[in-house]
């Protein structure tokens, strides 16, 4: 009849009972393909290890002084008491990877080594103007302080003199021990208190520096910095 469904055999059932019917046959068919479908396998993990370092160097630049130390001259002093220079030489470290820096050695300079009778702690500077003789050269003394000092006499007065390391081994070097970076104070003063023969006569004398040539006279210092 219109309006109704019938069930296996024949008989009819309600819209709500035939409803009822659909679902419990859906469901049935669910769970079938549920137990047939495939099951995913449990995700496996694993480890290892990233390993992480860094490297800080130590380096120190090169020793910069703030410029040529210049020495007076003059012919009314003898060879053995000239002044020293009017204004220091401020020369600064500066250094990567926070280093203790040690100490400062100062070399003998480039002359010293070919001036005949030359004297301990002294260094020789050369005359330009060169005449191939012993009196191409002039001594000078060099000193030094382990901070920045703007007296020049106050570091000759107070600071160690930088010597050649031919009296005292390792009287060349001065302790610096500052960590990081550092300044230190050098100056100098011409001077020759040994007479060389056939030089200048006798350093002590005033007619001493009336036998120096005219010209201008230059030498180079290498210093070394240490630091670990």
């Amino acid at each position: 009849m219109p309006g109704q469904k019938f069930g296996s055999f024949g008989q009819p059932k309600s819209s709500t009972q035939w409803s009822t019917h659909m679902k419990n046959l859906l469901k049935g068919a669910i769970a079938v393909i549920l137990s047939t479908a495939p099951v995913a396998a449990l995700a496996e993990t694993t480890q290892g290890n990233l390993n992480i370092s860094a490297t800080v160097g130590v380096t120190c630049d090169a020793p910069s002084p703030s410029g040529t130390l210049v020495l007076p001259f003059s012919a009314e002093q003898d060879l053995a008491t000239q002044s020293v220079a009017d204004t220091p030489v401020t020369v600064s470290v500066t250094c990567y990877g926070n280093p203790l820096i040690n100490h400062v050695s100062f070399d003998n300079g480039i002359y010293r080594g070919i001036v005949t009778e030359a004297e301990d702690n002294i260094r020789y500077m050369r005359n330009s103007n060169l005449t191939g003789s012993q009196k191409d050269f002039l001594g000078y003394r060099l000193w030094a302080l382990p901070y920045e000092e703007p007296s020049s006499i106050t570091v000759a007065t107070e600071g160690p003199t930088m010597g050649t390391g031919t009296l005292i081994a390792n009287d060349n070097v001065m302790d610096i021990m500052t960590q990081g970076s550092a300044t230190f104070t050098v100056t100098g003063a011409i001077q020759e208190t040994s007479e060389r023969t056939g030089v200048f006569g006798n350093p002590q004398l005033v007619a001493s520096s009336g036998n120096v040539n005219h010209g201008s006279y230059s030498d180079t210092v290498v210093m070394t910095i240490d630091y670990n």
